[in-house]
This record gives C-alpha cells, structure tokens and sequence, in this order.
C-alpha cells in the first residue's frame, strides 16, 4: 500500500499498479475492518476463556488472511525497489526482533534464522514470493487468466496432501493463500467489482448468496470440528487433522466474505470516516507492532484480558496508539524503507 507516501501494511504498503486518481476510501474503511478483528483474533488466542470464544475466532479465520491478501493482489505494481526496500529488508530486521524479543522478554530458546517466520512475518515472506511471481501473473488473455485461477485454486486445495510443506520458507500457506492474491490482482486489472458493482440483478444475486454461505458458515463451525491449523493453511490435511472438503467448504465461505465486503459493501462506504479511514490508512505498524503486545499482556499484565469486553477495549486501544502517522513513520524509518528515496526510480 503506498498511499500518500505512507508505509502502510497489510496490503502492505498500498502498491496500486493503476493510475492514481482520486482516493478509494473505501478500501481504507474495508482495511480497518480487517486489521481490527485480526488484532481482536490475536488477542483471543491469549485471553482468558469464555463461552464462544473459539467459535468467534474460527469464524475470523475462514476470511480474514484471505480477503487481507485479496485486497493486497488488488493493490499491487511489481516494483523490484518496492520489493526491497519495503518487503525485504522490513522482513530481515523485524524476524530479527521477534527472535530477540521471544528470548529475551519471552524467555523460549530461539534459533536465529530466516527461513521461518515468527509468527505473524509469514505474511511478509509470502507477499514477497507474491510479488516476485507477479510478471508471470501479468498475462494479457482473458482465458489464460481465468486458466490460471482455476490452477492456483485447485493447487491450494491439492496442496494438503503433501506433508513434507509446513511451515518452512511458509510454503504451504504460499500455496494455500496463492488464489486469493491472484484473484484480487486480475479484479483489478479487469475492473471486475466495478462490473459486478454496475449490474444491480448480477449484484444482487452475488450478495445474497454470499450472506446465506457467510450465516451458514456459523451453523459449520458449531457442527463441525475445523482444526486451527487449517484455518492457517499451515500445514498439511493429515498434520492438521482436516480434509480436502473442509478446505474447499472454508474456501467458498472466504470467497463469499469478499464477494459481499467488495461487492456489496465496498460502493457504500467510499467516503471519509471519523478515526476509522486514517486508521485504515495506517496499518502497516499496527500489524508489524502489535505482535510484541500480544505475547507481553499475558505475561506481565493478564488482568486486563480476563473479561471479553476488556479485549475487545485493548484491541481498540492498540489501533488507536499505533495506527497514526506519526507511528507509521517511525515504523517506515526503523525499517530503512526511508533509502527507497535514495535509490534510483523504476
């Protein structure tokens, strides 16, 4: 996301490949959203238990990373200096003060490496592969396009049979993730949501399909055991307990949150919003920073994530502290993201 020179995230930084005209406020407004319940999620995962907690934060997890990196394909421009200074280096430095900080702070007993990401730095390494792989992406005929999705789908479905791709360089979530980066790269590119969002049947009947999967997505997690790992697309079908049909039920539950977030919410809410639009436009330290809160609060402060509501108040708090211009400054500066300047352009 390069969005008036900031370093934002998770499309991270907004890299749009398409002549800048006025402002989508819209897609800031979708990525506060995104960036909210993926705090609140990670804040879950830490908190004291209570009733539904696991069922509201498996219910994040079948469409958040995918409409995250469904947003970022749709943002994209392949810019090797981009890839470096704003993916690479960020990576190399912050898997750096992840390791330090889980040994040091956290008391585990780390490897230094690079090859496997601390926990949430899975995204960079990805979105790096992503972006490196865009030239074979960027395809002129609209059949090959279409040939091309069906293939990343089919190999993100077929991928869980192989258990020897794990975490490791990430590479079963590369695969498992692939269809939704390339799927947002060509909607942007043919001006699909633009088309869908100008024919009001083929509008409608795409939503409210979406909304019927997305209200039975519920009745599935109640009645069906969904393995965490699947959700992360982590590991393999046999390692994580899961199958094929589970994977291909979580994929069209995703599909319908961005068919009805792009779809059906996207031409409403492309206006300014108090706190929420800058906020959307400030995710990037948000999503790199907030990793060290989650794993400290438990440890030095687990009072303050005895009670839902209180996690849902430090979640707001975090967005808050970190997603203002002056964090993602300092964010940008810290990573050396500032020598992009210095480099010479594309």
């Amino acid at each position: 996301m390069e969005q008036n020179r900031n370093f934002n995230m998770i499309t991270f930084p907004n890299i749009t490949g398409f002549r800048k005209n006025k402002r989508d406020y819209s897609l800031d407004n979708i990525r506060f959203f995104l960036i909210f319940i993926m705090v609140f999620a990670h804040f879950l995962e830490v908190c004291t238990p209570f009733k539904d907690r696991w069922l509201i934060y498996k219910f994040i997890y079948t469409f958040h990373i995918p409409v995250f990196i469904f947003l970022f394909g749709y943002n994209i421009k392949y810019s090797p200096k981009r890839i470096l200074y704003r993916w690479c280096i960020p990576y190399v430095l912050f898997q750096t003060l992840y390791l330090i900080f889980a040994q040091v702070i956290l008391n585990k007993n780390v490897s230094f490496q690079y090859t496997t990401p601390y926990w949430i730095l899975w995204y960079m390494l990805v979105c790096i592969f992503y972006q490196l792989l865009l030239p074979l992406y960027d395809i002129k005929n609209k059949r090959k396009e279409i040939f091309v999705v069906l293939c990343v789908a089919i190999l993100s479905l077929l991928i869980g049979f192989e258990d020897s791709i794990g975490y490791y360089m990430s590479l079963s979530r590369f695969f498992v993730f692939q269809p939704w980066f390339v799927l947002g790269y060509y909607c942007k590119k043919n001006n699909i949501l633009e088309a869908l969002s100008g024919c009001n049947k083929k509008r409608f009947i795409a939503v409210f399909i979406s909304i019927i999967v997305i209200l039975l997505s519920v009745k599935l997690l109640l009645s069906e055991h969904i393995p965490n790992a699947l959700l992360y697309g982590s590991c393999s079908y046999t390692k994580s307990k899961a199958d094929l049909w589970m994977r291909g039920a979580v994929f069209l539950i995703s599909l319908s949150w961005v068919i009805f977030l792009f779809v059906g919410l996207k031409p409403y809410i492309n206006k300014k919003i108090a706190y929420i639009t800058k906020t959307g436009q400030n995710t990037w330290p948000i999503f790199l920073l907030h990793g060290f809160v989650v794993k400290s609060i438990p440890i030095y402060y687990p009072e303050l994530l005895d009670s839902p509501l209180k996690v849902l108040l430090i979640s707001c708090v975090i967005l808050f502290l970190m997603g203002n211009k002056i964090v993602n400054k300092a964010v940008h500066y810290i990573s050396f993201s500032w020598m992009e300047k210095f480099s010479r352009e594309d």
